[in-house]
């Protein structure tokens, strides 16, 4: 069995061969590669691709390694930035108006910016993966797995870009002169990409290897059949969203991890819950920042906390577990956090404005991890779990008037985080608003900091209330215009497709 180890050494090596992608820090914006083989030099053969697909996976681990990973998860109800980040200037200030929606949330917001070529480098890989996939010497099986690997990274992709930013250009395996020679293409109302996704995303379902035989850190049925619902669900088809998620919910191959704190031990990466997780290790180049960023690192023994972090829980979601019995809570939250000498560090820092804050604990860096410090972790990132499939499958039975069915997969859930069966608590059978509600704060307890919450809010028409009530950050300048990102004006200067009219409005 491919271990995740070898899969990820031979990743980095096909990587550092085929250069294929431009490389991106949220601090150095505009990196280039120093060779750029030809698509016909890289796609020869099965070996070839699969060197070429590498550098698109590789583009996730890119995206979510640093503080882009917090575009979807600050300016929410579920986490604000901590009070200092924003007096640390320069490049800090852009990261703090994630959370506050600032002046400073604008075109020239350096994480919006990277944000934005990031996953379009992602989509750009994925294009030549898909348009040269075909021609290579391979069987069809082989090579319909590899084309439906691309789109199903193509989806992630977009997916991204049309939730954050509404309408955007959408260039695909099939290049156009004229858009070339502009700059770009034009931008593609949010249907056509959605219309693109859908399509991408069925191919996928269609062609690629169910998860128990697809290699560690690939795509897989599973995970394409999970993204797809998660589609329908935001595009409000509930019937088409049920259908797809379905065969999930009675998966031999796939299941409900039995213990929650497990998932996010490093021992228990890429186990039965996980349908798609984004591959890091302590190699080189191969690490991320999560743990320090959320300020719940530790090294027991070896060194103390790190003192500080960019990103807390709100009130709101510390207070959001129904009772201390519930599992998540203390996997997910850090209360004290003890050091190799016995002090709390989470009080001992005093001079931070969080010094006695509850703190992220899901990215922590644990004994045996083999991490030389905070900042480079090699914890997997989840992208999608059973768990979400699960949550997704309650939230389109209730809004198909079928709450008591829905009610059975909220119930899943919650008995294993050791809570009783939902209508008990409440003391009758919920409505459907009721449920509607629930699930949208079990979503927030069972998936917090895990990338989803601001497209969930935004899914459900909650984004403006919940983030305003809750965040005392974004509460005084949040508004209807920040339903959407701004485009980065980095794509104002080199699309000449794109005038001032095309950037969203209020930006």
């Amino acid at each position: 069995m491919q271990t995740k180890q070898s899969y990820i050494n031979r990743a980095l090596v096909i990587f550092a061969a085929t250069s294929l992608l431009l490389g991106s820090c949220s601090k150095q914006l505009d990196i280039k590669p120093e060779s750029n083989p030809s698509p016909e030099g890289v796609y020869k053969d099965a070996a070839g691709a699969r060197a070429g697909l590498t550098g698109v996976y590789k583009q996730l681990q890119t995206w979510k390694k640093s503080e882009d990973y917090f575009v979807g998860v600050l300016g929410t109800d579920e986490a604000r930035g901590s009070s200092f980040v924003g007096t640390w200037g320069g490049y800090w200030t852009h990261v703090a108006s994630i959370s506050s929606y600032n002046s400073l949330y604008s075109p020239q917001n350096q994480v919006l910016q990277d944000t934005w070529s990031v996953l379009y480098q992602g989509v750009y890989n994925a294009n030549i993966a898909v348009g040269s996939i075909p021609s290579i010497n391979a069987s069809a099986e082989v090579k319909n797995k590899m084309i439906g690997e691309a789109k199903f990274l193509r989806s992630v992709f977009y997916f991204s870009l049309v939730q954050f930013f509404g309408s955007v250009p959408m260039p695909t395996e099939v290049q156009d002169p004229s858009a070339i020679a502009k700059g770009g293409y034009p931008k593609s109302p949010v249907d056509d990409v959605y219309r693109l996704i859908i399509s991408d995303l069925k191919f996928a379902s269609t062609n690629l290897d169910p998860k128990s035989v697809a290699g560690i850190g690939l795509a897989n049925q599973e995970a394409a059949q999970a993204l797809l619902g998660k589609v329908y669900l935001t595009r409000g088809q509930y019937d088409s969203a049920s259908i797809v998620l379905e065969p999930l919910m009675s998966s031999a191959s796939v299941g409900l991890m039995t213990n929650y704190a497990d998932l996010f031990k490093g021992a228990h990466e890429n186990n039965q819950e996980s349908l798609f997780e984004i591959q890091y290790s302590n190699d080189n180049n191969n690490t991320n920042n999560l743990a320090n960023a959320f300020g719940g690192w530790y090294l027991p023994n070896t060194k103390p906390g790190g003192g500080g972090e960019e990103v807390i829980p709100t009130d709101y979601y510390d207070t959001c577990f129904e009772s201390n019995s519930d599992t998540r809570r203390a996997a997910s939250i850090h209360y004290e956090l003890i050091d190799g000498s016995g002090t709390d560090w989470i009080t001992a820092y005093w001079w931070w404005g969080t010094a006695g804050k509850p703190h992220f604990a899901k990215y922590d860096i644990n004994v045996g991890d083999g991490a030389v410090n905070g900042g480079k972790s090699p914890h997997n990132l989840y992208y999608l779990r059973y768990a979400d499939a699960v949550l997704m499958y309650a939230e389109a039975q209730n809004e198909l008037n079928k709450t008591s069915v829905a009610l059975t997969y909220l119930n899943k859930i919650r008995n294993r985080a050791t809570l009783p069966n939902w209508e008990i608590k409440l003391g009758h059978a919920p409505s459907q608003a009721e449920m509607r509600a629930e699930l949208l704060k079990e979503r927030m307890r069972e998936l917090g900091m895990e990338g989803w919450r601001w497209c969930d809010l935004k899914r459900t028409g909650k984004l403006l209330s919940q983030t305003i009530a809750y965040n005392p950050d974004a509460a005084p300048t949040m508004e209807t215009k920040h339903l959407l990102m701004p485009i980065s004006s980095k794509e104002f200067e080199t699309n000449s497709w794109l005038t001032p009219s095309d950037q969203n409005a209020g930006y």
